[in-house]
Parts: C-alpha cells; sequence; structure tokens
C-alpha cells in the first residue's frame, strides 16, 4: 500500500509573523522556497474549495461612495493549516490567517496585481472544470475592469455589480437594496472537456473525497459483522454530469442521489476488488497532500487485512474497527 515520508506536523513556514491578534495569526511574508505541488494538483483542490468574490461596500472617501475589493479565497479547518502553507508557498503572494480560537485558516489574494498576475494566469493555464469555472470567468473580467481603474465610472461600477450578481450566490439583501435594478451578467457556460491530468482528481479529492469504513452486525458472518468499504465523492447537482465522467475515468463506481438531499450527487464505489485494483493504486501514483492522505492510508491498510481475509476473524474485525473508530471525524489531531 502507498506510503509517503512527508512528516505532516513538522512543516513550518519560512514566513514571517506580522501579527498576533487574540487567537489570530497572520503571515503576510512569502516563504522563500516554492512547495513541489502539482499545478493540476492545486487546480483540483481550488475546485473542491476555493471561492473567487467580489466585496462591496460603501467607502466615503472615492467618487462613488463605494469600493470593491476582489478576493481568491481558500478556507479550511486548521488541521490542514500546513496545507495551505504549502499552497500559499506555491502562489509565491497573498496572505495567510489562522484562527486558533476558530478551528480555522485561510489563505487569501485580494492584490488587484497579484490577482492579475499570479493567480489569473494559473487558472488560465490550468483551467478549472467544474461549474466555479464560472464564478472564475465572472471574477475576470471584474479584474480586467479594475485593472482600467474604472471604479469611478458610474457606469462600469455598475457592470462590476452586474458580474457580482451572476456569481456564486449572487447580491447580498443589503445591495440589492441599493442596486434594484440591476439585471445580472449572462453566466458563462462551462462544458466539461475532459480532465487534463491526473493530479486534478488528486486535488479535488483532497478537497471533496471520502474514504469510509463500514462495519455494520450481520448474522451471516462468523465474526458477526460485515465490512463494507466505499470511495465517494460528493458534489452539487449542478456537476453530476462531471461526476459521472469519473465513471469512465477510473472505471468503476456509480451515481447515487438521496431523496433527502436533492441538491446533491455522489460518485461512489463499493466493489472491494475496484478499491483494491483501482482506488488504491490511482493514489500511489497520484497522491494525496492534505490531512486527508492520512485517511488514505489507514483505507489502505483496512483494504489489505480485506485481502488477507482477515475481516473474516475476531481478532481482524478489531483491528479494522480501531483503524476506522480513527479515520474521518474519529482522527485526532494534534
Amino acid at each position: 500500500c502507498y506510503t509517503n515520508n512527508v512528516n505532516y506536523y513538522s512543516y513550518e513556514p519560512e514566513a514571517t509573523k506580522t501579527k498576533n491578534i487574540s487567537n489570530k495569526r497572520f503571515y503576510s511574508t512569502i516563504p522563500v522556497e516554492r512547495k513541489n505541488l502539482s499545478p493540476h494538483w492545486v487546480t483540483g483542490f481550488a475546485d473542491a474549495e476555493s471561492s473567487f468574490s467580489l466585496k462591496i461596500s460603501k467607502k466615503s472617501t472615492s467618487k462613488l461612495g463605494w469600493h470593491v475589493i476582489p478576493e481568491f479565497r481558500i478556507e479550511l479547518h486548521n488541521r490542514d493549516t500546513y496545507l495551505l502553507r504549502e499552497i500559499h508557498a506555491f502562489f509565491g503572494v497573498g496572505s495567510l490567517s489562522e484562527y486558533e480560537d476558530l478551528n480555522k485558516v485561510i489563505y487569501s489574494v485580494q492584490s488587484y496585481h497579484d490577482l492579475s498576475n499570479i493567480i489569473i494566469p494559473h487558472f488560465d493555464q490550468y483551467p478549472l472544470i467544474t461549474q466555479k469555472k464560472g464564478d472564475y470567468l465572472l471574477f475576470k473580467q471584474a479584474i480586467e475592469l479594475l485593472n482600467k481603474k474604472i471604479q469611478s465610472d458610474i457606469n462600469n461600477f455598475q457592470e462590476i455589480i452586474r458580474l457580482k450578481a451572476a456569481m456564486n450566490w449572487g447580491l447580498s439583501e443589503k445591495i440589492l437594496k441599493e442596486f434594484p435594478s440591476v439585471i445580472p451578467a449572462t453566466r458563462p457556460a462551462v462544458n466539461f472537456e475532459g480532465i487534463a491530468d491526473p493530479n486534478w482528481l488528486a486535488g479535488f479529492v483532497d478537497g471533496e473525497g471520502c474514504f469510509y469504513v463500514n462495519t455494520k452486525k450481520a448474522k451471516g458472518y462468523l465474526t458477526g459483522y460485515q465490512v463494507i468499504m466505499s470511495f465517494s465523492i460528493c458534489q452539487h447537482v449542478k456537476d453530476e454530469f462531471l461526476l459521472s465522467k469519473f465513471i469512465d475515468y477510473l472505471n468503476c463506481g456509480k451515481i447515487e442521489k438521496s431523496s433527502t438531499r436533492p441538491n446533491e450527487v455522489t460518485f461512489v464505489t463499493y466493489k472491494f476488488s475496484d478499491i483494491r485494483d483501482k482506488i488504491i493504486p490511482f493514489f500511489q501514483n497520484y497522491p494525496l497532500h492534505g490531512i486527508k492522505f492520512m485517511d488514505y492510508r489507514d483505507f489502505c491498510e483496512i483494504a489489505k487485512l480485506m485481502d488477507n481475509k482477515s475481516h473474516l476473524t475476531i481478532d481482524g474485525i478489531k483491528k479494522i474497527k480501531s483503524l476506522k473508530s480513527g479515520m474521518n471525524r474519529g482522527r485526532i489531531h494534534n
């Protein structure tokens, strides 16, 4: 089974701590060395976890009385702090804020210059493929307008409002009250053109994948338990077509829908031979980099026990339950 020599708790940034406000730590100095992340992995992870947004607020000192702050952002639980430090190092721009009391860490890029010269060129060269690409393309249009310094022009400012209205969840009630007649910009169509590199999928799984083991009581087994392994990726139904393509790409799995969660769709595989022969080898060749690697590692150990038929013994079931108890939400993070 795949093993990794990375010590997940030894990475320290070569950044300078510039602020310490209550339980917030903020890094803005860029680490000297870019970490060895595949750019395709970075895009896959961004497809899963990032957001592109336009923050619009009143500002009395500006000509129009409004101010626009564009932001590329990734927010994670602080157990993945080291991973955001590596992404910070990869791009070489932006800031990293750690909120210890809220158990979260945020990587943010707001500079017009950095967005125009680092972030946008990256996603142009290594494109997003989920429906998030639509938000990115609208965001890119807004950056082009902002770089022309036309915020002081009411017509162009309203165009930015139109772009924001078509992004993410649209305009807030507060902004809608100020611009009640705004017509959202046309949202770009996002057509699936294939997965350009396997590392994209590794990055996407680092954000959205799940390695799960179910041990359920079953009378037909000498141990009293049946072990079912599964690998799944859950998304909003708007990306159902993309998830259906994972079936061909990984040569296994199926699409499941839940009547209680009509807006969600899941790619999942339960077949042990597919997990052993297709899923596990895939991530051996294209490694995970986040805390999810630890779940994958335990998942591999359980698969090994299953392959050796240890799950049919009392001792084997105990080992599997012990490994399962420390996976996903059961994992204790130091």
